[in-house]
């Protein structure tokens, strides 16, 4: 019996660590002003995105991954842009425990969404941001399935861990 493949990661964008306006910028991101603000409707949620437009959906790790939402929408919303920027993530802890693990799995779910679209996507937070590292030490074995699903969907995106080290590069979708 052949094994299933393995489900498809993302293979686009950028981890940004600390998620400057600068490294951003390199990709013809830019934060937008309060004034942006849109709902974005995806099934059993309404969120509320600091950006969405035809191509770009701008969103806050809190918002994307607040309690109520069901992994439903995510697919929902994934249909809407091709370019993803989440911004205010955490760094993951493997002591996080109720709504913060429940936020992650949340994560993992509209990562999945993101990938099976082929959505390039943009992961800022002001934190090292090491998955895997996190989801090894991990007690809680939800927790620790959650982060290891985001570690092997983010494991192809191209990491910019210094605002020093900033190079213009051309990305797909920006």
């Amino acid at each position: 019996m052949a094994a299933e493949p393995e489900p498809p990661a993302l293979a686009e964008g950028r981890i940004l660590v600390p998620g400057s306006s600068r490294q951003l910028a390199v990709y013809g991101l830019f934060p937008p002003p309060p004034g942006r603000q849109r709902t974005a409707g995806a099934g059993s949620r309404v969120f509320a995105a600091k950006a969405r437009e035809p191509e770009l959906l701008w969103i806050s790790f809190d918002e994307l991954c607040a309690p109520g939402t069901f992994r439903e929408d995510y697919s929902l919303l994934a249909s809407e842009a091709e370019l993803w920027v989440i911004d205010g993530v955490p760094a993951p802890d493997p002591s996080d425990a109720g709504p913060r693990a429940e936020a992650w799995e949340l994560f993992a779910a509209a990562l999945a969404a993101a990938a099976a679209r082929g959505t390039t996507l943009f992961v800022a937070g002001t934190a090292p941001l090491d998955w895997a590292a996190a989801s090894m030490s991990a007690d809680d074995p939800r927790l620790r399935s959650a982060l290891a699903e985001a570690a092997r969907l983010l494991a192809q995106l191209k990491r910019v861990e210094s605002d020093e080290t900033v190079a213009v590069e051309g990305v797909s979708g920006s």
